[in-house]
Order: structure tokens, then C-alpha cells, then sequence
């Protein structure tokens, strides 16, 4: 097993990123480091690392996180992105981690990775806290504009990610919407609805109907499935909320049980303890993870990533997929 790391992806590359791969190493995997050689060497030679335990796969250029997406893929062909994508679309590695420009990271993939058919639309995933686990939310950003068949293939996908991340057998599955009642929403939605209703009896999760916003957070379902401009805008404010909520409330208390209480909320809260954010829908396992993420990011997403490969997840949406009667 194969892992690849984009060394110079995020805001406090390449030091956390490879201290991550570091502190995550394991005689189960191998993780190769995507960057620039001879300073990777050079780390390297600082912290006691080799490149018999970290291979490393040599890319001269970098894609910066304000640059536009598809100038990056035509500007930088030997970028880390583009390095690291396609050693997995080539077979060397069995999966690709980047805190680097989420839309390269998303576009690059779709471009060069084979999609899952019948998938159209990638959907890239996030694990929202609530009292009992977590929310499955998807699509947090890949597609801005949908179609009712996108919607139900994010369902399919979502529901088997959930499976997986949150030792589900059969997950809970919620269209957002602006009422729980069916015939609330805009067309989409709506339409996506009846969609889901006529697909029943082939589906391998609970549909639940529509679903609102706080139910995101109150454990009513497993995964919420929404178009990615909704759920982009949901990410975004969700992270603002947390941060402002993390400058106002203490870290400590007097009492030492309501300490330890606090202590799990504000570690449910952290979201380095949840790993990068895959993109499905493609032929390989695509992590995506915060531009500001550090080493406890990178720990978790590898684990996730070896976990994704280990349950076969591509493998299992692909079945999923098949078993829906469709129209084409």
C-alpha cells in the first residue's frame, strides 16, 4: 500500500507535511513524498528521515492557493498536484493527500483519473460533528450547479462513505431542503426528491426525505446530501462559527469533570481529528484536506486513506451504482 503526500501543499508546507508523514510512519504503508528533491533532502537530513522509509517522487513546480485551476494545470504539468495524480492514475500509489489548492487538486483529478460510471459530477465529502458521531455532508464544493441524477449519485456515494467512516450498515440519508415536508424546496431539490422516492427499492440506505439545516448537527441522519454551492456555503460558516465560538468560550474550568466535558467538546470540535476530505467519485482515493492543515491533519488523513483502500470503497460505490435503474 502506496500513499502519496503533496510536500508542498497548504500553508505551512513542506515542514508540516512531512513531519505528518513522519510521526505517521508505519511498516503497513509507504509514504512517498511529492516535491521538490533535493530540498526534500535537505528536510530530510534535518530530521532523520531517508528515502528508503520515504520515497520521494521528484516535481519542480508548485501550485499556489490563489492560482486559477485550469491556468495551473496548463502552466504546471510537473507540479506536485499534477506529479501526485498521476502516480495514481498510473497504479504507483493506491491514494493521493493534498492540503495544496482544492480546486487543482479537484480539477486535476477529474481530468486525469477515470470516473466511476455512471458518475457525471464528482462530490467532495466533509464529517460534520453532532451529539452521537458525525453528519456525512456532501457536496461541499465540487459543483456549483446540479441535476436531480448528480444528487442521488452523491446519496449513493455518501451513504457508502458513511458506512465506512462511521461504522454504519445502513445509513440514514437526508436531502436538504427548507422543510422536512416533500414538495418543499426549489426545483432541484424537488425534483431530486421524487427521484430518490422512485429509486426505493434500489437503494442500499434509509432515505429519510427532505431534511433542514440543523439537522446537519442533531444526529436525525447520517449523511446530508445537497448541491455544492449549498454546501460550500454551509463548510464556510460552520468553520467561522466554531472559530468564533473557540475565542469567546475558556479551555479550562475549575471543576474537573466539567473540564473533561469541556475538553471533549472543544476535541469534537477540532478537525484535525477527522482527516482530509475525499473526493468520490473518481478511480482512486483523493483526499483533500485544509489549506491550513498541519501534522495532526496529515496523521489523520493517512489514516482515513488506508482505511478507504482496506473497506474498497471505490469498489463498493461502483456496485452501488450499478444496482440503480436509471433511465440513461
Amino acid at each position: 500500500m502506496r500513499i502519496a503526500l503533496d510536500g508542498w501543499g497548504g500553508d505551512f508546507a513542506p515542514e508540516e507535511i512531512i513531519k505528518g508523514a513522519r510521526e505517521a510512519y508505519s511498516p503497513d504503508y509507504t509514504l512517498v513524498l511529492v516535491g521538490p528533491r533535493e530540498e526534500l533532502l535537505s528536510l530530510y537530513s534535518r530530521w532523520g528521515m531517508d528515502e528508503e522509509h520515504f520515497p520521494i517522487e521528484d516535481a519542480s513546480q508548485v501550485v499556489s492557493m490563489e492560482e486559477s485551476p485550469t491556468e495551473a494545470i496548463k502552466k504546471k504539468p510537473d507540479s506536485t498536484i499534477a506529479k501526485g495524480i498521476d502516480l495514481l492514475a498510473q497504479g504507483k500509489v493506491d491514494a493521493f493527500i493534498s492540503a495544496g489548492n482544492s480546486g487543482a487538486v479537484m480539477t486535476t483529478a477529474w481530468l486525469k483519473l477515470k470516473r466511476i460510471a455512471p458518475i457525471e459530477r464528482p462530490a467532495i465529502t466533509a464529517l460534520i460533528p453532532n451529539p452521537n458521531s458525525c453528519t456525512v455532508l456532501l457536496d461541499v464544493g465540487a459543483n456549483v450547479d446540479c441535476k436531480p441524477k448528480h444528487l442521488l449519485h452523491f446519496a449513493v456515494m455518501g451513504a457508502e462513505y458513511a458506512k465506512i467512516a462511521l461504522d454504519l450498515s445502513y445509513p440514514r440519508v437526508g436531502l436538504l431542503s427548507i422543510g422536512e415536508e416533500e414538495g418543499k424546496g426549489n426545483e432541484l431539490v424537488k425534483s431530486a426528491y421524487q427521484l430518490f422516492r422512485s429509486q426505493s427499492d434500489f437503494l442500499h440506505f434509509d432515505f429519510v426525505g427532505n431534511v433542514e439545516g440543523h439537522n446537519i448537527v442533531d444526529g436525525k441522519v447520517d449523511v446530508v446530501v445537497c448541491d455544492g454551492f449549498t454546501g460550500n456555503a454551509l463548510l464556510k460558516f460552520g468553520e467561522g462559527l466554531i472559530a468564533f465560538i473557540s475565542s469567546h468560550l475558556p479551555r479550562k474550568i475549575g471543576d474537573f469533570q466539567e473540564e473533561e466535558k469541556l475538553r471533549d467538546f472543544w476535541r469534537r470540535l477540532d478537525r484535525s481529528e477527522y482527516g482530509g476530505a475525499p473526493l468520490l467519485g473518481v478511480e482512486g482515493i483523493c483526499l483533500i484536506c485544509h489549506g491550513s492543515s498541519r501534522a495532526k491533519d496529515m496523521k489523520s488523513a493517512i489514516r482515513a486513506a488506508k482505511e478507504l483502500m482496506e473497506r474498497g470503497i471505490v469498489d463498493k460505490i461502483r456496485e452501488r451504482l450499478s444496482q440503480l435503474n436509471l433511465k440513461s
